[in-house]
């Protein structure tokens, strides 16, 4: 049993180690294909890569690349009406086809009606997940059959309206796969897929978990990019946790001035990590404003952080400038994507979800960190800081 074992694992070593030369191959057989078009999707070195060039070869689609290392992908069929369902407020997408993209040869067969459902063979990140993925599959047909059956019996009503309604009828298949990939989890620590179970897992989760639960994987799974973000993530935030002292801030504020913590040192400074596009971080606004009127007399002091998602930085400021305009937030804001190559405080501070807050100390130490727009917890420590 060790003798096979370590031979499938210096299999996979060999395998990982010429990604560089070999490159993907994917071939594809669907049903009713049509003239719709492929697309693979999956993100390489931070980006998002999208990818509908083929060719054909008696009768299979074969689409070739090249990824540094295991990823997950997503593959579909655009332009097939049996994959969509238009209302007059938007349009609603069926799921599409999950599988790990590595430089093997991968076969996907199926019906491009259920592309979701589609057959994957190949690479060897894909081999022990076959059961969970044809499992999730049949859930992923039910809900979007159940989809489409309330998206086409309401074609005029409100988003919210129709969203509230698809939840609501999909939330059982959704526990019920959340309780798969858990027990999944829990069996397979040696898995690339629980690896990117915990990856997508890890912006909620606390240090002291999200480090114990990943000291707990195999080291076959450790081999992944996923395994390098988290490892990364565990870094800052031990390098941020409470009790540490502040990473020194390098940015301009929105009038071009330097922003430093040295020169906040004798008062108390939070922290607040935000996005224009972050609908939680503009909800917590408000108050984070009553907040700011009530301590600033009393020594406290905000640091706004936003991050942008265009890759335009001109662009990124002018949406950037609005949202501190609309939302009238008068506290010092830096734009992390300005001056980003040189120091990313959003990398640094180990920050994965939006809204974070972080309270530092007369010091420059931390002393608190909460995720999300609750403020509760927030309000809590500054009334003991303040003594109100």
């Amino acid at each position: 049993m060790m003798k096979k074992y370590a031979i499938l694992l210096c299999s996979f070593l060999v395998a990982s180690g010429s990604f560089a030369q070999q490159g993907y191959t994917l071939r594809i057989k669907l049903s009713h294909v049509k003239n719709y078009q492929p697309r693979l999707s999956y993100v390489s070195n931070g980006k998002l890569s999208i990818d509908s060039t083929y060719t054909t070869e008696k009768g299979w689609l074969i689409m070739k690349g090249t990824v540094n290392t295991a990823t997950m992908a997503s593959f579909t069929v655009k332009g097939n009406p049996a994959l969509e369902v238009v209302t007059e407020k938007q349009t609603l997408t069926a799921p599409a086809l999950r599988f790990f993209l590595t430089n093997d040869v991968i076969t996907i067969k199926g019906d491009a009606d259920k592309v979701y459902a589609a057959e994957v063979q190949g690479g060897e990140a894909n081999a022990d997940w076959t059961d969970l993925r044809i499992k999730g599959s049949k859930m992923d047909q039910e809900s979007w059959m159940a989809t489409r059956k309330i998206a086409d019996s309401c074609k005029s009503c409100e988003n919210k309206v129709l969203m509230s309604s698809i939840n609501k009828t999909n939330s059982a298949r959704g526990k019920a796969m959340q309780e798969l990939e858990k027990s999944f989890f829990d069996s397979h620590p040696n898995s690339p897929y629980s690896m990117y179970m915990l990856y997508r897992m890890q912006a909620i989760m606390e240090l002291d978990s999200l480090k114990a639960t990943y000291n707990r994987m195999g080291s076959a799974a450790k081999k992944n990019a996923y395994a390098k973000v988290i490892s990364e993530r565990i870094a800052s935030l031990e390098a941020t946790a409470v009790g540490q002292p502040a990473i020194p801030l390098h940015k301009k504020d929105m009038n071009g001035q330097e922003v430093s913590l040295a020169t906040l040192k004798g008062k108390y400074v939070l922290l607040d990590f935000w996005g224009s596009w972050c609908h939680p971080c503009r909800a917590s606004h408000p108050h984070l404003k009553e907040v700011y009127g009530k301590y600033k007399p009393m020594g406290l002091e905000i640091v706004g952080i936003a991050s942008e998602n265009s890759h335009d930085l001109e662009k990124n400021r002018k949406i950037w400038l609005e949202a501190i305009k609309t939302d009238d937030i008068n506290w010092v804001n830096v734009l992390n994507n300005e001056g980003i190559e040189s120091f990313d405080a959003v990398s640094a501070y180990g920050i994965s979800a939006f809204p974070t807050k972080i309270l530092l100390d007369k010091e420059g130490k931390i002393i608190g960190r909460w995720i999300g727009g609750e403020a509760k917890e927030l309000d809590v420590k500054l009334a003991e800081v303040f003594g109100k």
